[in-house]
């Protein structure tokens, strides 16, 4: 009778006495702080480094969501490396352009995201790997407006990277290296 008993009980959690319960032990939001401390620098660049065996172009984005059309039309001799959005391809891209470094990288981001410490690095690492850089703030997609403080973030950190940006699509300088 006991067992037969037992297997037969369910709590319903959808109770009001049981709500206080359920929130305490399965969350539906959890806070998260930072998990390292800040450096004292961002990452520094040293541009050009095997730039004399380096040639051609590439394109690539970083982190981009479904509402951004990617990529766009691009001239010939232009590469697209795709959107970066994992840690694979994160680290397979890097490894091909220490074999094959592009002459001109641009590196498309989405400026409604916060510069992170990741994503700069990530730029950082980029950047290292090409002989010239910039570094592309997409325009808001249809419909949506950018956030002017999120916005100064990505400029001020930019800047401390060094590296020139760009509000407007560079393609023309990608292709061919000129504005």
């Amino acid at each position: 009778r006991w067992k037969q008993g037992s297997a037969g009980l369910r709590l319903d959690l959808e109770l009001p006495e049981y709500l206080e319960l359920r929130e305490r032990l399965m969350p539906s939001s959890e806070r998260l702080g930072v998990n390292d401390v800040e450096p004292a620098a961002l990452h520094q660049i040293q541009p050009g480094v095997g730039a004399s065996d380096s040639n051609g172009a590439l394109l690539v984005a970083i982190e981009l969501d479904d509402q951004q059309v990617w990529p766009p039309e691009l001239p010939s001799g232009v590469v697209d490396a795709g959107i970066l959005d994992s840690r694979e391809s994160r680290h397979k891209l890097l490894e091909q352009l220490t074999q094959y470094p592009p002459a001109r990288i641009v590196i498309a981001c989405d400026p409604r995201r916060s510069p992170d410490r990741g994503s700069l690095a990530l730029i950082a690492e980029l950047a290292r790997s090409a002989g010239a850089t910039r570094v592309w703030l997409l325009p808001a997609p249809a419909g949506q407006v950018l956030d002017l403080e999120r916005l100064g973030d990505w400029h001020t950190a930019l800047d401390q990277l060094q590296l020139p940006r760009t509000d407007s699509a560079p393609l023309n300088w990608l292709e061919t290296g000129h504005d």
